[in-house]
């Protein structure tokens, strides 16, 4: 009959080698999901989704300056307290048919958060299916962020929000483009 032997050395280190090889391929496996899930799942805001057809950004048809004068203050029954928009800089172009609409909504968006005109209003070079806020630098997000929320400006609709590059043709003061979609001409 067999004999029980005692352990030798060579028996702990193939069960230490074997133990410090699974934790290696189980670590490595979490390090490649995490990456695998990260570009599956790239960083979004205000509804999600792409950008649509013709939602690139404006290009300024003349040369742009910041208004001269401030705006009137609103009256204290409108406005809103001093939060991440006040003194914003914007610029808002017209993605759809309605005449005069971009100038509309960035009179409005100046009078009820406190925004400041970029550059007056303008068109979008084509038509614009969903209203997009874009934003200048990682910290203009904020402020991007909170208008397209469903109980601020746009009430129901899905804003997307997206960073826009500095290279465009817009006055460097802008911190926010909002493109004005068909979407919002269909319930302002």
């Amino acid at each position: 009959m067999g004999r029980h032997q005692p352990p030798t050395n060579r028996s702990l280190y193939l069960s230490v080698a074997a133990s410090t090889l699974r934790f290696a391929i189980v670590l490595a496996l979490v390090v490649v999901g995490v990456v695998v899930i990260n570009q599956a799942f790239p960083e979004t805001s205000g509804g999600g989704g792409t950008i649509p057809d013709g939602g690139g950004l404006p290009s300024a048809t003349g040369s742009p300056s910041p208004s001269a004068s401030p705006s009137p203050s609103p009256s204290p029954s409108t406005q809103v307290p001093a939060g991440p928009t006040e003194g914003t800089v914007i610029a808002v172009f017209n993605g759809t048919g309605v005449a005069g609409l971009a100038g509309d909504v960035q009179n409005r968006l100046i009078d009820k958060y406190g925004y400041v005109e970029g550059q007056p209003p303008g068109n979008a070079p084509s038509t614009v299916a969903v209203t997009t806020i874009w934003y200048a630098k990682n910290a203009d997000k904020v402020e991007a962020d909170f208008l397209a929320q469903k109980d601020r400006y746009f009430k129901q609709l899905d804003v997307q929000v997206a960073k826009f590059d500095q290279s465009t043709q817009v006055d460097s003061s802008v911190q926010l483009i909002i493109y004005v979609g068909t979407d919002y001409a269909a319930i302002a």
